[in-house]
C-alpha cells in the first residue's frame, strides 16, 4: 500500500471480490500494526494505524454501496423494498395508516351515512 492520497473512484471501478481481498489485507496490516504499537514500535508506525483504519473504512463504504445498489436493481420491479432501503422518516410517520384504510369505514357507518344523508337547508334573506 503506498502513502500517497488514496481515491475512492478507483475502488467503484473494482468487483466486490477484489475489494474483499484487498479489505482482508489492511485488516492484517492493522493487526500487525497494533502489536507493532503493543511492543513499543517506532513513531512512524504508530501513526500509521489511523491511514489503516481510515483506509478499511472507505473499502467498507464502497463495499456496502455495492450492495445496495445491486439490491436495489434487484428490487426495483417488486413493491417491496428492505427495510434499511425505505425512507426513515419519523416512526409516527411510517407508524400511520395510508389513505385507503383511513377512508375505510364499518358497516354501521356506512349505515349511517346512506340511510341519514346531510340535510340540505334553504336560507332566507
Amino acid at each position: 500500500m503506498s502513502s500517497q492520497k488514496f481515491k475512492v473512484k478507483k475502488l467503484r471501478e473494482q468487483k466486490p471480490e477484489d475489494l474483499l481481498k484487498d479489505l482482508e489485507k489492511l485488516k492484517g496490516e492493522l493487526i500487525q500494526l497494533r502489536t507493532v504499537k503493543v511492543s513499543a514500535g517506532n513513531a512512524q508506525k504508530l501513526g500509521r494505524i489511523g491511514l489503516v483504519r481510515k483506509r478499511i473504512a472507505k473499502y467498507l463504504t464502497v463495499i456496502n454501496e455495492q450492495r445496495r445498489n445491486s439490491v436495489k436493481k434487484a428490487t426495483k420491479q417488486s413493491s417491496n423494498l428492505p427495510v434499511d432501503l425505505r425512507g426513515k422518516k419519523t416512526r409516527a410517520i411510517r407508524q400511520r395508516l395510508t389513505r385507503s384504510e383511513r377512508a375505510q369505514k364499518t358497516q354501521r357507518q356506512w349505515k349511517r351515512l346512506n340511510n341519514f344523508p346531510l340535510r340540505k337547508f334553504a336560507l332566507k334573506e
